[in-house]
């Protein structure tokens, strides 16, 4: 089978015109029927139901869409690994991580250990501080780190968006907003908050406070931590609330006496960036970042098949 034949297909299956695939991978109409024809011709099946001003895939066109997708991802994959035979890329990677990379992370390090099985990847497991901290070092060479809002804002390291998401209020069970779809942060201005410590995190920490400031209030901080899991057991223990990025694989690991309840407004917002010194001299961080570019696309197109697959949704307005 032309490897060609097969892209073509893909795209006229994606679109379901042949005009608008023509446009696409830059070839005449007549050119790109005829790949589709020469396909057919050579798996002796019909691919398209052809009506009189669109297509309709046949069963066994969905089948080859299905199967054929696979096959174009294995093939990148070969092509690459005969490219890094060739340049024989071997090395190491340091990643610093928080614990909130659940949704991306395991699958993008699947694909780099298939591509690249010659570059280690060693993960350390830091707060917020101690990533930013060891990326100035040089003990790890990216590290993922949060900035809240709606924008990015430029810092002293290279970010790059990995992850946006709306965010969860974290609710004891037995809270008069418990089980409730979402609220506004001012419906908990008398609400005694978890927080994240402003020595960790001042950037999360100033967002929380202008939110609470944008309401009109002062928050009642009960207490500041360091880590989510504390952050759990204050608030499953009825001392207090807080907040986190609304992940169904982040949501699986909330304890059962946790209500989770959407946060509302505009800048109820979490950027899981990838972060990284400007003046990087480790290859591999070009590499992981392909990668991880990959999986984002590739997840855009799971959650059309299955929403909350990889949750990059737009932020909650209010």
């Amino acid at each position: 089978m032309d490897i060609r034949n097969l892209h073509s297909f893909i795209t006229v299956a994606q679109c379901l015109s042949f005009t608008e695939a023509a446009k696409r991978i830059y070839i005449g109409q007549s050119a790109l029927s005829k790949q589709i024809a020469d396909l057919e011709s050579e798996l002796g099946v019909e691919l398209f139901i052809r009506h009189h001003r669109s297509l309709e895939l046949t069963p066994a066109g969905k089948t080859l869409l299905r199967e054929g997708n696979g096959l174009i991802a294995r093939m990148a994959d070969i092509i690459e690994k005969t490219r890094q035979a060739q340049r024989g890329i071997r090395g190491s990677l340091k990643l610093g991580c928080f614990g909130f990379e659940n949704a991306f992370l395991p699958y993008s390090l699947k694909r780099f250990r298939s591509l690249y099985p010659q570059i280690s990847v060693d993960i350390q497991v830091l707060t917020l501080k101690m990533i930013e901290e060891s990326i100035e070092s040089g003990e790890v060479d990216m590290g993922f780190t949060i900035i809240m809002g709606r924008e990015l804002k430029a810092g002293r390291f290279a970010q790059r968006l990995i992850q946006k998401t709306p965010m969860y209020f974290l609710l004891p069970s037995d809270h008069l907003y418990a089980g409730v779809a979402s609220l506004d942060i001012s419906a908990l201005a008398t609400d005694p908050f978890i927080v994240l410590s402003d020595t960790e995190t001042p950037d999360g920490f100033s967002w929380f406070m202008n939110l609470c400031a944008s309401r009109t209030f002062t928050p009642n901080i009960a207490s500041k931590t360091t880590r989510m899991e504390s952050v759990y057991w204050y608030v499953e223990a009825g001392m207090g609330i807080s907040f986190m990025p609304k992940d169904p694989s982040l949501a699986r690991h909330v304890p059962a006496g946790i209500s989770l309840v959407g946060m509302q407004g505009e800048e109820a917002c979490c950027n899981i960036v990838a972060t990284w010194k400007k003046d990087r001299q480790n290859p591999a961080v070009s590499l992981f970042l392909k990668v991880l570019e990959t999986v984002n696309m590739q997840s855009g197109q799971d959650e059309k098949v299955n929403p909350g697959v990889f949750p990059r949704a737009a932020c909650s307005k209010p």
